[in-house]
């Protein structure tokens, strides 16, 4: 940009109200946040333009059509600043550069609010000097040329006279928007499938049948009651024996879950807190136990404050008190805001995989929302989860190992406190647990797939899939097409197993696109 010389013998005049094309970019209105900023026009958000390949065909007229797209799209912001001094100058340019460093962001004008494009800002021309008053101009690129509805648009499934479930999907938009599914469950279900003239997708197992002889799975435990239930357990820490387990646990509505409650006596330095351990109860046939088991956990561990420390741990034992496998998540950092979840499997810790317990999803899996955690054991192989991927370690000394006891403990540091607006882990509570025995022998309803209560969600612009939260791309059946809605009415089916009566509440949602 060239130099300026001010003379400011004149007092810059005050700004209109917006105009039509005013301009917001990565949620800043430029026209408002700038000084003496105004967008004058906008050129660019008509018609996309289209580049239309043909080639020649050897023939005495014209070419060959081969195809057609549309291509990038440029939208160039004419705007003045008017100022009244050259700090109130040089400040307005530095705001500008400030807003318009974000790279795909969302581009939205004052006449439009309900759409937005994804633009970057691409280049800008050179102003006049010295003037206290400039015309400039701001080429932002789109390298999709399609604008977007900020309006999610909902249909309901309902059941027509023959007893399909349909929903009706009404794109007034001027191009194909993709759609998003919510599936909840009334009723066990071991297949979903979502058709159109445009595709199909297909979830889970359409053989899935409701009873058989078969080794089924059995939940034994569901939610953090026989935790409240069970007396505190000042005995040993079988995952930490060098842990003082003297205190005590409660429920608090603050978290939503089990907290310590007190830390009982210790040493300076060592772990200190309170533990329950529960039983695992029987089976529908009578058996005590299992060797082969998942069991789903929900966490909240998340920091207010840096240097607060905090520990909790699940370990599954065996009748004689050796530890299958579990789960230690601590936070031993007492100046800064690192955690850690520890992966054990007989008795040793297997990995290790460390986090920043803050508010932001991107670093912490154990935040509010969300908290979902599970593991599994089949034979030899336990499989551990950790920001939605699997990982699975083998030991052959567990393949036999029966586990019959949960053993849950809370501790903090010897000499430091619990407060949670103080020294300790703010949020540290378990919220839910849910134990499920796997491939118990008999003959009954088959736990399915999708169980009542489940909740499918099927992202259409990334196509993935998730039940209750947590990523199952995996049931996806090969060859399944995920199909967008087209401008104007768009009919989907869906199918579920004979057995899931009633069927589920399925709501369809897109967000409409324009051209």
């Amino acid at each position: 940009m060239s130099a300026y010389v001010f003379t400011d013998t004149t007092e810059a005049s005050p700004l209109p109200a917006l105009s039509a094309e005013a301009v917001w970019f990565d949620g800043h209105c430029l026209d408002t946040e700038i000084t003496g900023f105004r967008t004058l026009n906008v050129q660019g958000r008509e018609v996309a333009e289209k580049e239309v390949d043909t080639y020649e065909t050897g023939g005495k007229a014209g070419e060959a059509f081969r195809r057609a797209y549309y291509k990038t799209r440029t939208i160039t912001v004419t705007y003045q600043i008017m100022v009244n001094t050259a700090e109130q100058f040089r400040e307005s340019y530095n705001q500008l550069n400030r807003l318009l460093h974000a790279e795909q962001a969302r581009l939205i004008f004052n006449d439009e609010p309900d759409k937005y494009f994804i633009a970057t800002k691409a280049s800008n021309n050179e102003v006049d000097a010295g003037l206290n008053c400039v015309t400039g101009a701001i080429d932002f690129l789109c390298a999709d040329p399609r604008k977007y509805s900020t309006v999610e648009k909902v249909f309901t499934a309902a059941s027509d006279d023959g007893g399909v479930l349909k929903a009706t999907i009404v794109n007034n938009g001027t191009d194909a928007a993709p759609i998003s599914y919510k599936i909840t469950h009334n009723h066990e279900n071991g297949y979903i499938g979502i058709v159109s003239e445009y595709g199909a997708i297909q979830l889970g197992k359409v053989q899935e049948a409701d009873g058989e002889n078969y080794q089924q799975n059995e939940t034994l435990l569901s939610g953090i009651q026989a935790i409240l239930a069970a007396p505190d357990d000042h005995g040993t820490n079988y995952m930490h024996p060098d842990h003082n387990m003297g205190g005590e646990l409660k429920y608090t509505s603050n978290s939503g879950g089990v907290v310590i409650h007190s830390m009982g006596t210790g040493a300076p330095g060592k772990w200190c807190g309170g533990m329950r351990t529960i039983s695992i109860p029987q089976d529908s046939e009578g058996i005590a136990g299992a060797k082969n088991f998942w069991c789903y956990l929900n966490w909240w561990f998340q920091t207010a404050y840096l240097g607060q420390t905090g520990e909790q741990s699940i370990a599954f034992l065996t009748a004689d008190n050796k530890v299958i496998c579990g789960y230690s998540l601590y936070k031993a950092d007492m100046s800064g805001n690192t955690a850690a979840l520890e992966f054990w499997l007989n008795g040793k810790i297997v990995a290790t995989k460390t986090f920043t317990p803050s508010g932001n999803q991107m670093e912490n899996p154990f935040d509010g929302p969300r908290g979902h955690q599970d593991i599994r054991k089949e034979g030899d192989k336990v499989t551990y989860y950790w920001f939605g991927s699997y990982i699975p370690y083998t030991d052959p000394a567990v393949k036999d190992m029966v586990c019959t006891r949960i053993q849950i403990a809370f501790t903090q540091y010897y000499g430091r406190n619990i407060d949670p607006n103080s020294q300790y882990v703010t949020r540290n509570c378990l919220r839910d647990l849910k134990f499920q025995k796997m491939n118990v022998d008999k003959w009954k309803d088959v736990p399915n797939r999708y169980s009542a209560g489940d909740v499918i969600t099927i992202d259409g612009e990334t196509t993935k899939i998730y039940r209750n939260g947590m990523n199952i791309t995996g049931d996806e059946v090969a060859g399944s097409t995920y199909f967008s809605a087209p401008p104007g009415e768009t009919v989907v089916e869906f199918r579920v197993s004979d057995f899931c009566t009633p069927a589920p509440d399925i709501q369809v949602s897109i967000s409409e696109v324009y051209l």
